[in-house]
């Protein structure tokens, strides 16, 4: 493993600990202060509206920064608004809080297709499938085991404390991605794209590029499917469907997340066979999650549920990374950051919506009915990418591949 790869994905899962602690420590710093839901969900909401925004004006940064700057300084200026954020936090009225949460949130924002875009010029071709695949595998043991271990720690050592504790991870990250050492080209002057065309190459690239116009048009039916599978409507078909109590709702969470891990480990253990058969992995995880999706909306047996969510993790995680690396091979690696600004921008935006939208017919309808349409969804979604199987390959005349730059 190269050391520059080494570094990223120690930093990128410094981050990510320190992302679930904040949240948890906010979360209970604004409901006790205000004793109200609305308020925490209004936490989610600014984050994913941040998101949307960055994803739409990084690749104003992208055009005059090499991606290792954009990381670093990203990294940097969240560890200095959260250390702002700290110092005043017994005292800083709401909306200055949710303004500081927002201003995190875009710069994770702009992180985030850097880190992604990272990977191709870090690694070799070959290695691709390997590295996303274990990228994918230590990120879902985070989300495994991150918001216990926050509950947890926010029951030890208090909720003003683990947001300090957040201030040194994102210090440590901020270390770690100081170190990667890669040779970029040079961001020159007279190259650069006037501000409004630059936002556009992103999205003028998924539209001609065949490959990434079928990944994103699945980023969004899935964006809005999936939504059937966040806390709260799981919550309510525990309550509707299984007649359990709200035990049954973190089984369920977790047999999912476990189905992730284990779907990473089983693309990791297959990284040499997956060029050969990259369409076969991407149809058959497509298709097994709509059938686990219509499964599960169907059924009422509790111990079968916790098989299907688990079943669904491992598809989806299949599928998940055979699009990360199909995206990755379908451009030239200068590329990428734009295409993932977009990508995020256009996943962001449709799970924001499909949120709102699915809970309202939850509460009209009930959890049987959006799962349903959601199967519906994957249904479409598997549909698109059987019909588009042969623009799903590795174009070699559009990849440019830096591996060889990097400084070990």
């Amino acid at each position: 493993m190269k050391k520059a790869f080494r570094y990223l994905w120690i930093g990128q899962s410094f981050a990510n600990i320190a992302d679930l602690f904040y949240i948890v420590g906010l979360i209970t710093i604004i409901y006790a202060r205000t004793g109200s839901a609305v308020y925490m969900a209004i936490l989610p909401f600014t984050i994913t509206c941040a998101a949307f925004v960055g994803g739409l004006f990084i690749p104003l940064l992208i055009d005059r920064f090499v991606l290792t700057k954009i990381l670093v300084y990203s990294q940097l200026g969240k560890t200095i608004v959260l250390l702002f954020l700290v110092l005043f936090i017994s005292e800083i009225p709401l909306v200055f809080l949710f303004a500081l949460v927002m201003i995190i949130s875009l710069l994770d924002a702009m992180a985030t297709p850097a880190s992604h875009s990272m990977i191709p010029i870090l690694m070799n071709q070959d290695e691709l499938i390997k590295a996303n695949s274990f990228l994918s595998i230590v990120d879902q043991t985070i989300q495994l085991g991150g918001w216990a271990v926050g509950g947890m720690v926010v029951a030890l050592i208090g909720a003003t404390n683990i947001v300090w504790l957040t201030l040194g991870l994102f210090t440590l990250s901020t270390i770690m991605m100081s170190l990667i050492r890669v040779k970029e080209p040079a961001k020159d002057k007279k190259d650069r794209m006037k501000p409004w065309a630059s936002l556009q190459e992103g999205w003028i690239l998924l539209w001609s590029n065949k490959a990434l116009k079928v990944i994103s048009i699945n980023v969004v039916i899935e964006s809005i499917a999936y939504v059937v599978w966040i806390a709260a409507i799981i919550y309510v078909y525990v309550e509707q469907v299984l007649h359990e109590t709200e035990e049954w709702w973190g089984y369920i969470n977790a047999s999912f997340m476990f189905g992730l891990l284990i779907g990473g480990f089983f693309m990791l253990k297959r990284s040499k066979q997956f060029e050969s058969h990259k369409k076969l992995y991407l149809a058959l995880g497509s298709f097994i999650c709509f059938a686990a999706t219509f499964v599960f909306g169907i059924l009422s047996l509790p111990w079968l549920a916790l098989f299907i969510s688990f079943v669904f993790g491992i598809a989806e995680q299949v599928k998940g990374i055979s699009m990360q690396t199909i995206t990755q091979q379908a451009v030239a690696v200068n590329s990428l950051p734009k295409i993932y600004s977009a990508h995020g921008a256009l996943s962001s935006i449709s799970f924001g919506t499909a949120s709102l939208v699915m809970g309202l017919l939850t509460d009209a309808y009930g959890a049987r009915f959006v799962f349903m349409i959601s199967a519906g969804l994957m249904f479409i979604s598997f549909l698109v990418i059987q019909t588009n199987m042969t623009h799903l390959v590795k174009n070699k005349g559009t990849v440019d591949n830096q591996a060889q730059h990097v400084k070990l």
